[in-house]
């Protein structure tokens, strides 16, 4: 499995149907990259995260709307965050590889800054958040 995670094996068709029927993984999504990973995606397993890329997560938000002068409640620190945990998914390989994780947190607290400068130009919409 780890020389085709890194490119030095091609997977044989019994590989791919094991995958298939052990893992639930979509046969077609992992030679080419199209579809759902999973055939039944409310079967696939839980993303787990860990308490250090959480609080990175946190202290973006935190700091960004500081730097906007907006404050935010602890609760909403907590969704924010979870925001941008989802948007590291779709951004590293692995998001408790920590030098993924802090090489992806300019671009997150980026992203999150012009949402919220976004919102600041919508007066009066009552958006205390961007999620």
């Amino acid at each position: 499995m780890a020389k085709y995670e890194r490119g030095e094996a091609e997977p044989t068709a019994s590989a791919l149907a094991a995958y298939n029927q052990n893992l639930g993984v979509n046969a077609n999504w992992l030679v080419t990259g199209q579809g759902e990973v999973f055939d039944d995606p409310s079967k696939a397993p839980p993303v787990a995260f860990d308490g250090w890329t959480m609080r990175r997560m946190a202290v973006v938000v935190t700091a960004t709307y500081k730097e906007a002068g907006d404050p935010i409640t602890p609760e909403n620190v907590a969704v924010e965050a979870g925001n941008l945990y989802n948007e590291l998914v779709g951004l590293v390989v692995d998001p408790a590889d920590r030098d993924e994780v802090l090489a992806a947190l300019p671009l997150l607290r980026r992203r999150l800054k012009k949402r919220l400068a976004e919102a600041a130009s919508e007066p009066g919409s009552g958006k205390r958040s961007v999620s």
